[in-house]
């Protein structure tokens, strides 16, 4: 989903906000990281999510696509 606006264009050069099309989804994600062998698995989900909604609301990511936030600050 992306936020978008919709504008005056009675003039190109005066593009005024007029009023907000759509917002932003709000909700919590978890995290879970696995270490299997040496490699790493970082799998996110809704931290509200029902046993039912697990099995397909989820992304999983390989280790070399995932970084610690406080290693990159």
């Amino acid at each position: 989903m992306t936020r978008g606006c919709v504008a005056d264009a009675a003039s190109t050069t005066d593009l005024r906000l007029v009023r907000e099309t759509e917002t932003w989804p709000e909700f919590d994600l978890a995290c879970r990281v696995e270490e299997h062998d040496g490699d790493a698995e970082c799998t996110v989900y809704p931290a509200d999510a029902d046993d039912d909604t697990l099995v397909t609301t989820w992304l999983t990511a390989a280790d070399d696509a995932f970084v610690d936030v406080e290693t990159v600050r």
